[in-house]
């Protein structure tokens, strides 16, 4: 009489395990497709230059920085592959398929195995995710490694070996090296182990345990914790609070957004867009209502009910994003869409759990079906829409114009840094202009005549209307002194051109080309 069931059980077994393979088939293809089409831009070339010091340097440099240096030494080891584009964003890519993988363990872990499988084909389907996945920046990992942390902590709080206690403690830690938003996922850890500890869901040697697990990663942490320090005091470094200001509700709603259709939204046909925000809201809100069904005792031993794990899951979700949007008004800007992303993980599992929760098994493949459409549309958009500025083309362009004694002169001057990695030290870069120009004036000012001085034709590589020099008084400077002869838009970068000043006695001068 055992074996129907049995043989019924094994059979769902494996098509749900075709279903995941089949979800981490898109991730690894979605993350492939196109990863070498845009040129690297200023952060990605900052990942470079970092990953090609020896490590002492790169921590030392790291310690002066806004990030910790776990990424960069990653990526360290990571280029012996190569330093194309497609390879350095690799390290990226395997960061995001594996968050595939761990996804699944947590809807599994918090609810069933149908909400983790429909977590996976989101995730592995998600723009945002995606984009980051495609960048040679520490977000995909500070998403895997957060992630991982919360699984191990839903499982340590159950039986965990002594192993899954020090996986919990390393995965917890290297979240934290690698980005100091991780901080966030450790804070609701703690608070939803007090929920349960207050509750009596946990005994006293789970709370020993979990204390000296929390001893150990700061232990760990110790040695970073004096420079952790340093980004709260200037509010992410000072580029949130100069380049983005103090975020207001419209910055949470935007979040939503790009969870839901990624960086190509006005791609979109609009009729698709507004499905796609309906149906998540839609199904995030079904999949948090109260009434919903308990799970049965023999389905779970976890020592928390269902209705628990969705307030573990929304407060994985909504506190992250809340705290930081409530310090940028109290304290300092470090609200970033960017910084968000570890949280799309429990955004996607109370989608998922409210596709799952749809009685009707075609209702569920409908909706699921309908969410992967407007999900995969946004990673094509993303892929159309070359977000990133076109250095590739531009430095071939320069080479191909440049006179012998050209020099490129850039404001700001961190531009030259991805300009270089295509141009290969075939052209003059000067970038070292005091900033920002208004607080050094003269001084900088002095700096352009000493770098432009014996050179005929400057090429200016300028971000009109940047804080470094909001008054264009470099532009200016040039202006007096030179004939302004040429301007070469840089798409994707706002305000963005390069004006090519020739000097009167370089009038008819000879091209190296």
């Amino acid at each position: 009489m055992d074996q129907e069931p049995r043989a019924v059980a094994k059979n769902w077994k494996a098509i749900d395990g075709l279903a995941l393979v089949a979800s981490l088939i898109f991730a690894v293809g979605v993350r492939l497709y196109g990863l070498g089409r845009e040129s690297l831009w200023l952060d990605e070339a900052t990942s470079l230059m970092l990953a090609r010091m020896d490590i002492p340097t790169l921590v030392h440099w790291t310690a002066l920085d806004i990030h910790p240096p776990l990424y960069y030494i990653l990526l360290h080891f990571w280029v012996s592959l190569g330093e194309s584009e497609a390879v350095l964003r690799g390290l990226s890519v395997l960061a995001g398929v594996l968050n595939v993988l761990v996804i699944y363990a947590l809807g599994r872990e918090l609810f069933d195995r149908r909400t983790g499988l429909f977590a996976a084909a989101l995730l592995a389907l998600a723009p945002l995710h995606v984009w980051y996945s495609q960048e040679t920046r520490m977000y995909a990992w500070v998403t895997l490694w957060s992630s991982l942390s919360v699984l191990l902590a839903l499982k340590v709080w159950q039986k965990g070996h002594w192993g899954t206690w020090l996986a919990y403690v390393l995965a917890t830690a290297a979240g934290l090296y690698t980005h100091y938003y991780a901080i966030f996922a450790i804070l609701v850890e703690n608070l939803f182990f007090l929920y349960l500890l207050c509750r009596r869901r946990v005994g006293r040697g789970h709370l020993w345990r979990w204390l000296a697990a929390q001893g150990a990663v700061f232990v760990l942490f110790l040695p970073w914790f004096p420079i952790f320090l340093l980004p709260i005091t200037v509010g992410g470094g000072g580029w949130v609070a100069l380049g983005l200001g103090r975020p207001g509700v419209s910055a949470l709603v935007q979040t939503l957004v790009l969870y839901l259709v990624g960086t190509g939204r006005e791609l979109y046909p609009p009729l698709l867009r507004r499905l796609g925000y309906g149906l998540a809201m839609g199904l995030l809100l079904w999949g948090i209502c109260p009434w919903a069904k308990e799970r049965k005792a023999q389905q779970s031993q976890a020592p928390y009910s269902e209705w628990e794990a969705v307030l573990f899951t929304l407060g994985y979700f909504a506190l992250p994003l809340g705290l930081a949007w409530g310090a940028s008004q109290v304290f300092k800007p470090m609200y970033s869409a960017r910084y968000m992303l570890p949280f799309l993980i429990p955004f996607l599992l109370l989608v998922a759990r409210g596709v799952t929760r749809v009685p009707w098994a075609l209702g569920r493949a409908l909706l699921l079906i309908s969410l992967l459409v407007v999900l995969g549309f946004g990673v094509w958009a993303q892929v159309q829409k070359l977000d990133k500025p076109p250095w590739r083309a531009l430095a071939e362009e320069l080479i191909a114009q440049s006179h012998p004694g050209d020099l490129v002169l850039f404001m700001p001057g961190w531009h030259a840094k991805p300009f270089d990695y295509y141009a290969r030290g075939r052209l003059a870069l000067y970038s070292d202009v005091p900033i920002p120009v208004e607080r050094y004036g003269a001084q900088a000012l002095a700096a352009v005549e000493r770098a432009v001085r014996g050179h005929p034709r400057v090429w200016f590589v300028w971000e009109e209307g940047h804080y470094t020099d909001p008054q264009g008084r470099v532009y200016a400077y040039l202006k007096a002194h030179y004939r302004q002869e040429k301007v070469i838009p840089i798409p994707a970068l706002r305000g963005g051109k390069i004006i090519l000043f020739v000097s009167s006695q370089a009038l008819g001068g000879g091209s190296n080309g």
